[in-house]
């Protein structure tokens, strides 16, 4: 049963998988207590500077029900339904980009907070353009954003 599922779970990967705009998304399965009782399915991609975000799949033989944490609110999903699973996954694996982007503002506004420069802010998004991590490294679409949302925060800081 799971090895179908899992099949299918790769099957669903194969159009996001080392992307950068999916933070180099990879998944690896886990075997638990001693004879894989309980099957673990981490789904592991970086966000811009290289900090790591999972979504994790439980699979539990006992009792054949999924667990699935959902990334942007901490709640369980539990399910027997293995395609009810790969659906959620499916949204969840759709969002990175939103979330990377997110994150990436996010850390614009704590550099600015932090009293950088717009100059700095943009050496700082240099850094990450360089950066060795394949997944810490930004799109072409996040740059541009970044840079908008630095020329954003910075005309408010001037109103301000």
């Amino acid at each position: 049963m799971i090895e179908q599922w899992e099949q299918r779970l790769q099957a669903l990967l194969a159009d996001y998988k080392h992307r950068l705009a999916y933070g180099n998304l990879r998944a690896q399965r886990f075997d638990w207590l001693g004879d894989g009782q309980v099957v673990n399915f981490a789904l592991v991609y970086e966000v811009p500077g290289g900090s790591t975000s999972q979504i994790n799949v439980e699979y539990h033989r006992a009792d054949g029900a999924f667990r699935l944490m959902h990334e942007d609110t901490a709640e369980e999903r539990l399910s027997c339904d293995g395609g009810e699973i790969l659906e959620a996954l499916a949204e969840s694996i759709k969002r990175i980009p939103e979330r990377r982007l997110r994150r990436l503002r996010e850390d614009i506004e704590r550099w600015f907070g932090e009293g950088k420069t717009s100059h700095d802010i943009f050496l700082e998004i240099n850094k990450l353009l360089q950066t060795d991590f394949k997944g810490g490294s930004l799109t072409h679409l996040e740059l541009k954003a970044g840079i908008a949302y630095v020329l954003e925060l910075g005309k408010q800081q001037v109103a301000g």
